[in-house]
């Protein structure tokens, strides 16, 4: 495995972040059409935000930025809740293992009892990749259009 790396984005690098979340998640746009909830449809203004207002992470493949991950903290009295929204990773980079490197990293450099997460219901490649990281169904569902249905995923630790 290449070196997997975590730098958290400063907001001059909103740029960048915008067009790796475009690359990485067109393919999923162009199943899926869902113009409303796309992260290949978010404006880099709303990527600015997300920088500036939670931890977004950079994924670095050795020296070269393959994609991204949002941890938001979710205020609870009761328990430390961190939310993933959103990850990804640009096409070329899909299914070699650094999804799972990457989300290791960030359940150690964060403290959690719970993390959440929501994805597609119909992309049963993700379901499976946050299955096998210990995440489950939360029962929670939207539906989006008559092709998609986003779910909600928890892991308590």
């Amino acid at each position: 495995m290449k070196n997997v790396r975590l730098i958290k984005a400063e907001p001059e690098q909103a740029g960048l972040l915008h067009r790796l979340q475009c690359e990485a998640f067109m393919p999923l746009y162009e199943r899926y059409r869902d113009d409303e909830t796309s992260p290949a449809k978010e404006s880099i203004d709303k990527v600015k935000a997300a920088v500036e207002t939670s931890d977004f992470l950079i994924v670095y493949l050795d020296d070269e930025p393959v994609g991204g991950v949002r941890v938001k903290f979710v205020d609870n009295e009761e328990e430390t809740v961190r939310s993933i929204s959103p990850i990804f990773l640009v096409p070329s980079c899909w299914d070699k293992g650094i999804g799972t490197a990457v989300m290791e990293q960030v359940f150690e450099r964060y403290d959690a009892d719970k993390w959440i997460l929501a994805t597609i219901e119909q992309d049963g490649r993700n379901c499976h990749f946050y299955e096998k990281l210990g995440f489950v169904r939360t029962g929670s569902s939207t539906v989006v259009n008559d092709k998609m249905t986003i779910i909600g995923f928890e892991k308590k630790c």
